[in-house]
């Protein structure tokens, strides 16, 4: 973790190694067709250059982050004049008493200001990159911000679902225990392989789609045990998934709604449930009677369920994904489809 944190560090340090490098060397590219003058190039490029680091960090490793971004911009700019005054007055030393032993300026006071007016560039320079790693900075936090609260909030949503099918499975235990004793015992053990899935292999951002389609094929044999035999239930997922992942429990909502809304008291159900892959595409669609309006099969428990789908859908699958229920030709009709 340490390493991962330590690249971006090492790749600055690198980077602002090769720039100074090149500027160091550029005068002895230049004057390789020309008359090398070793002294001319340390005069007027490799000093300034230096007098130009000097300004530039001394700005970018402190006084931007203390006094630019501490609102103290007037004391921030007091001291780089300063800075700029001294610097400028040492490159005239430097000129006077080590390059030209003997020479003035006629006049220094408009040597030190040309000095200063030109070693403004890499103040501005490093300005305007701290302001630019501060954005990152700011913007990286920020979407580490939103990471955070979108896998608490995908968390708190897979955390609904858990309760909310256990209890289902629990009230058709219920159910059978005094009608079918036997069938009850069934039951408990196909929620055992069922709450395993869900306690040991959902706790992954992606699971297999095999995975899914094993889990949602023992739940369906599951209900269908306290189904009556005027209840029809059919279901087809592809044998085939390619690999594929997609993020857990994502369809069985849609599977527990019909078989708590869609079984008629009276007469004949029938209840189906298709999956289709094309590509990478997944297509879910369920069909069940419907008797009841909508704001009864939406209310309640069975709310918990669509509306986990659309906020997950939304959070995980944006823009790649569709999700609708309609009601046709007296059947209720919820249709998903994902492109992972």
């Amino acid at each position: 973790m340490n390493d991962n944190n330590n690249k971006p560090l090492i790749y600055k340090v690198l980077m602002h190694i090769v720039v100074w490098a090149f500027l160091l060397c550029l005068p002895i590219l230049l004057s390789i067709h020309n008359d090398f003058n070793f002294m001319a190039i340390v005069e007027h490029w490799w000093t300034a250059t230096f007098l130009y680091a000097i300004i530039f960090y001394a700005n970018y490793l402190a006084m931007i982050d203390k006094l630019f971004f501490g609102k103290q911009k007037v004391v921030f700019f007091l001291i780089n004049l300063l800075l700029l005054f001294i610097l400028s007055c040492t490159d005239l030393t430097l000129k006077t008493v080590f390059f030209h032993k003997g020479w003035q300026p006629r006049n220094p006071m408009n040597f030190i200001c040309w000095e200063m007016f030109s070693q403004i560039l890499p103040l501005v320079m490093a300005i305007a990159i701290r302001i630019y790693e501060h954005w990152q900075e700011v913007e990286r936090k920020h979407q580490e911000r939103e990471s955070e609260q979108l896998q608490t909030e995908l968390k708190h949503l897979e955390y609904q679902i858990q309760p909310h099918f256990f209890f289902n499975s629990l009230n058709n235990i219920y159910s059978l225990v005094d009608i079918s004793p036997e069938r009850a015992k069934e039951t408990i053990h196909s929620l055992s392989k069922l709450m395993r899935y869900l306690l040991y292999e959902t706790n992954s951002p992606q699971v297999s789609l095999e995975g899914e389609i094993n889990f949602m094929t023992k739940y369906i044999e599951l209900m269908k045990l306290r189904t009556a035999a005027t209840t029809i239930v059919e279901y087809h997922f592809p044998e085939n998934t390619n690999g594929i992942e997609v993020a857990p429990l994502m369809f069985i909502s849609l599977i527990e709604n019909s078989f708590k809304h869609g079984i008629l008291p009276q007469g004949k159900s029938e209840l189906t449930f298709n999956m289709e892959l094309k590509g990478r595409k997944i297509t879910f669609e369920t069909q069940n009677p419907y008797f009841k309006p909508v704001s009864d099969n939406l209310s309640g428990s069975s709310s918990i369920g669509l509306e986990n789908i659309r906020r997950r859908l939304n959070l995980i699958y944006p823009n790649k994904s569709e999700f609708y229920t309609k009601i046709e030709n007296g059947k209720f009709i919820t249709y998903l489809s994902i492109d992972v």
